[in-house]
Order: C-alpha cells, then structure tokens, then sequence
C-alpha cells in the first residue's frame, strides 16, 4: 500500500471537505467557515488534485457528492474529531460530546444516586450514557482494579489505599407502610413496632442488623416475614400488604404518591449511613471523571 506524504496534507481542506459536504452549497459553506467562495472553491480544487475525484459536482441547487466523497465522508469526519481530541485541553472535558461512563452500583445508590442524575443529565448533558454495574461490597473493588467500572457509589467502610473515598451525602431512614395501614392510629410503641410483620432488605443475605440490637435489649425480636434484596422491592410489597420496612427516606419519597405509603420515625432507627465515592487513585484526575464526580456531588450539595 502506497502512503501519501502527510507534510502536503492541510488539516484545513478536510475541515472544507466536511462542510461542503453538509451544506451542498459553496456559497453557504463559506459562510459557515468564514471564508470566501473563491477561498472554498480553491481548497475543493486542492482536495480534487490530492485525491484525485471531483469530489462535488455541479447542480441546480448547489453541489452533490460524487460516490468517492460519500465514502470518503465518515473516514473524513472520524480524523476531524480524533485531531480535534489531540489538540483539545486535556484538563477539560466537553459535555456536549458523546461519553458513556461505567458505573458500579448497588440497588439502593441506584435510587439515592442514579435516578436523580439521570434526570440532571437528560437535562444538561443529552449526550452522556451511563451503564451500571451492579456492584456488591465483595466484587466493587476488582471492578475497580479490573476497569470494569469507572467508579462505585457505595455504602462499605472498607479502606484500601489504591483507592480513593468521597462523601455524597448520608442516608436517612424512616418506616413505611401503606397508608391505611391500622398501626397508624395506635401509639408506636417498641413492642408494636416488634410485632408488625417485617420487611428485611439484605443485599447480602440477613445477618442482623443494628437495630436489632435495640430490641434484643428491650427482650424483643422484630416480626420478620420476608427478607429480600432488592431495596426497590421493599415500597411495592409494602403497599399491597400489612408488612413494614425501614428504607431510605429518599426512596420512601419516591413511592409515598404513587403507592399510598405513610411515613414515620421508628421507636428504633438504623445509624445513619455515608453514601461514598469510590474511585481508583489513578483515575481520580481524569478530566471525564473529574466531571461526573461533580455532577453527582451537586446533587447534594449540602454535603
């Protein structure tokens, strides 16, 4: 295969190339690139020359793309955006462009995280995907380790140097039952609350929870009827039932309306619980992640 010579080359003639071949049209091509017709019409001929095709042909609305240009057109807008990624700042990431990122997630930071950042992405940034990953607190880190994922939104405590941790925001937890549920017109004492039937959300299977410490030291033990893993699954359930559960008062929010749940502070509550970022040390910079660390954390932006 024969290499043309790239010191001849003129990045400026493929820039003409690409608008002519949007507009059709020399004369609205010059404007678009802020030249003159004679400017277009010498960098065509230029092209015509290298290339050896006519390229664009005359016609009674303007010009059309000869069967070399229409293949060569996709090649030619792919060298524009590579030479365009070169040359741009490489602290900066451009938003309007097409990026997906990878995200490690668990149910629960999907409903916290994931559905509000989405909704402030469809708004600002169209052009950005996200793919998530479920994520448990046994595989988050080799997903990491692997690039797998670009970053987690997680709850573990873990600490590992390679890896760098950031604060989104801190759970809240309330209880939810439907709203005719016959428990809201009695006194929610420790002992009522044992005794109602019980949804345990356990990703990784029960095990106990802190709560249940409280009611071991007043000589109770919850009434637990289902234990399942899915946080989404837990408003549902309740809503169609006698059951409660403690959940995040962020995704108790989401379903109050469209359930019919009521929402009250149990006689014993969870400890609160830091929602993080977790990241590896050596990508922490990388302008793209840089910007979708941003974005998640002004959704909280009081943390």
């Amino acid at each position: 295969m024969s290499h043309f010579d790239l010191r001849r080359a003129n990045l400026n003639y493929l820039i003409v190339f690409e608008i002519l071949m949007a507009e059709r049209h020399v004369g609205r091509a010059a404007l678009r690139l802020g030249l003159t017709q004679s400017a277009v019409s010498h960098a065509l001929g230029r092209l015509r020359e290298t290339l050896n095709d006519p390229l664009f042909v005359r016609h009674p609305k303007g010009v059309e793309p000869t069967p070399r240009a229409m293949a060569l057109a996709p090649r030619i807008s792919q060298v524009l955006a590579d030479a365009s990624d070169i040359l741009a700042d490489p602290t900066q990431f451009d938003a309007t462009r097409v990026h997906a990122f990878k995200i490690g997630a668990t149910d629960g930071a999907i409903n916290a995280v994931l559905i509000p950042l989405m909704a402030k992405l469809r708004r600002e940034a169209p052009a950005i995907s996200i793919s998530v990953l479920p994520t448990g607190r046994d595989d988050v880190v080799p997903a990491i380790d692997r690039m797998e994922i670009d970053l987690a939104i997680t709850v573990s405590s873990a600490t590992i140097a390679r890896l760098e941790r950031s604060p989104i925001t801190t759970l809240e937890f309330v209880a939810i039952v439907r709203r005719d549920h016959p428990c809201l017109s009695v006194p929610m004492t420790l002992e009522t609350f044992a005794a109602l039937p019980h949804i345990v959300v356990a990703p990784h299977g029960y095990t106990g929870e802190p709560i249940d410490e409280a009611f071991a030291a007043a000589g109770l033990k919850r009434n637990i009827v289902v234990v399942e893993p899915h946080y989404l699954a837990a408003p549902l359930m309740v809503a169609r039932t006698d059951m409660v559960a403690i959940v995040d008062r962020t995704l108790a929010n989401l379903f109050v309306d469209t359930q019919g749940l009521a929402l009250f502070d149990p006689p014993v509550k969870p400890p609160r619980t830091t929602l993080d970022i977790l990241i590896s040390k050596a990508r922490v910079t990388e302008p793209p992640l840089v910007w979708l660390q941003a974005q998640i954390r002004s959704l909280y932006p009081a943390n």
